[in-house]
Parts: C-alpha cells; structure tokens; sequence
C-alpha cells in the first residue's frame, strides 16, 4: 500500500507519539499527573471544577494551535515540493 493510501484509509495517524522511557517528555508528564493528584486531594469542589475548566480551555487552545502548525508543515513541505521541481 502506498503513503497515500494509508493515509486515505487511516492507517497513518501523525498525532500519535511514542514515550521513550526516562525521557524528558515521560518525566514532565509524570509530575504532571502527580501534582493534579495533590490538587485533586486540596482543592474544594468550587476550585476543582474551576482547575477542570481551566485545564480544558488549555487543552481547547493547545488544540488549535498544534493543528495550525500542522497545517503549516503541510504548506511548507508544499513549497519545498514547489521549490525543488519547478523553482522561482
């Protein structure tokens, strides 16, 4: 099966990442995971719901700012495509 084709049929799927073990992207998640266990214990109901909606629009916002650059890799890969075959 071609690039294309996997792509077309879903077998390709470029948002996926492989965690390397003790990388620096695994730690950070870790302690991540292990400070919203400590806020989850200390924060009332009220600032729980608050850090939910907070964490939430930062995941909305994230978001769309990694489909944007996603969206300009695909153009710039086109202009490199551009620029080898057919130049200025």
């Amino acid at each position: 099966m071609s690039f294309i084709e996997d792509f077309y049929y879903g077998n390709i799927e470029p948002q996926m990442r492989n965690i390397k073990q003790n990388s620096d992207f695994q730690k950070d998640f870790n302690r991540l995971c292990e400070i919203e266990a400590v806020l989850k214990e200390k924060l009332t109901d009220a600032e729980k719901n608050l850090f939910i909606e907070y964490v939430n629009l930062w995941g909305i916002i994230s978001g769309d700012i990694d489909f944007d650059s996603y969206k300009t890799g695909f153009r710039h890969g086109a202009s490199f495509a551009l620029d080898a075959f057919y130049g200025k």
